[in-house]
């Protein structure tokens, strides 16, 4: 049969059919292929986004986290700048006593006697020096001495008081006798 012997309605159909094959191939392997591509793109395109957010916000916390922590590192060296300075626990023993020793001169006050007590070991980073020392004077160059304590340049600080007023009977008698053990922080040295 020829295309001539179609009835016009025929050729239409055919006609049509051939346009709905010419436009079939293409939106079957390229056209809609590309549609379904750009739709997985943009739906992984919002993913991205989001774990690049994500990303972000970590790296902002991590440099919170830097500053935090070089803060702390600031910090403890400020408050270990209080701490003895003596290599060995003897030499700290002994900065300690020439520290309280200079102290309570300073006070007029009158050192009786000063024991250096054993460095005990706090932490795998610290260790306790103290000493037990016995001071005589008046009231206020007494608080004058602990509050000389609080505000020195070394962390000191009492463990142990005692004190006793030299009369019992006698008020305006303000002379005591203090027994103090005072101490200090140093830090350990590795290997000891």
């Amino acid at each position: 049969m020829k295309l001539t012997q179609l009835s016009k309605r025929d050729r239409r159909l055919l006609g049509v059919a051939g346009i709905a094959l010419l436009l079939y191939f293409p939106l079957q392997y390229f056209i809609l292929p590309y549609w379904d591509a750009q739709g997985r793109a943009s739906e992984n395109i919002e993913a991205k986004t989001r774990q690049v957010l994500k990303y972000r916000k970590v790296l902002l916390g991590q440099d919170s986290v830097k500053e935090a922590l070089k803060a702390a590192q600031q910090q403890t060296a400020q408050q270990e700048s209080g701490l003895l300075s003596s290599p060995t626990d003897a030499l700290a023993g002994a900065e300690v006593q020439g520290i309280l020793r200079e102290m309570v001169l300073s006070k007029g006050l009158t050192l009786r006697r000063s024991d250096a007590l054993p460095v005990r070991g706090l932490t795998p980073e610290y260790s306790k020096v103290s000493t037990r020392m016995e001071v005589f004077g008046n009231m206020d160059q007494f608080v004058n001495l602990l509050v000389g304590m609080e505000i020195a340049p070394r962390i000191l600080y009492v463990e142990e008081m005692r004190l006793t007023p030299v009369q019992l009977n006698n008020p305006r008698n303000k002379q005591v006798m203090a027994t103090l053990m005072v101490s200090a922080l140093k830090p350990r040295v590795q290997g000891s």
